[in-house]
């Protein structure tokens, strides 16, 4: 009986967790280090769990991240980028990090970022720091993640060339 229950409880988890749907609003900042030069940005995010995102771009319009199992596709600056992460793991990385982070994976990003990891709770937000073990010529060296009520509401991405991206979700 008991694994039975156990089974119905995993299987009820896995089913909320691909019926995760978010749709809201964002600002980002892109900050560079050398220069103190802040990008600004905002736009909308939907997402559907496991594996589909799309980031719409309002400001600067036209800009896009577009996420749809293992393509990762995206218009930046008007550079276009269409790839087959299955095939890339530079770009895997990246998304299974961003996909990770939103859906409060934040354990397997750790661990897929070689990163150590702290977690605390201040008032209904649970702030998580990961922070790199080990330095290195890509990634992030820091990522932080607020969620309120398991939904994310900011994001900061600490890139080891010295660019530190935050993201605010407004639902």
């Amino acid at each position: 009986m008991k694994r039975i229950l156990m089974l119905l409880v995993l299987l009820s988890t896995v089913w909320v967790a691909q019926a995760q749907q978010i749709d809201c609003d964002f600002t980002q900042d892109r900050t560079i280090r050398a220069s103190g030069k802040v990008f600004h940005s905002e736009g909308r995010v939907s997402f559907t769990a496991p594996d589909q995102l799309t980031m719409t771009y309002t400001q600067p319009q036209g800009e896009y991240l577009v996420i749809s199992g293992p393509m990762l596709r995206s218009n930046t600056q008007g550079q276009q980028l269409s790839i087959d992460t299955s095939t890339n793991a530079r770009f895997r990385s990246l998304r299974n990090t961003l996909l990770n982070c939103i859906t409060g994976n934040y354990e397997t990003a750790a661990k897929d970022n070689d990163a150590d990891l702290t977690v605390s709770e201040k008032n209904g937000v649970k702030t998580v720091e990961m922070t790199a073990r080990k330095t290195a010529a890509r990634g992030y060296s820091k990522i932080i993640m607020e969620y309120k009520k398991d939904l994310p509401v900011r994001m900061v991405l600490e890139e080891f060339g010295g660019i530190s991206t935050e993201y605010k979700f407004t639902y």
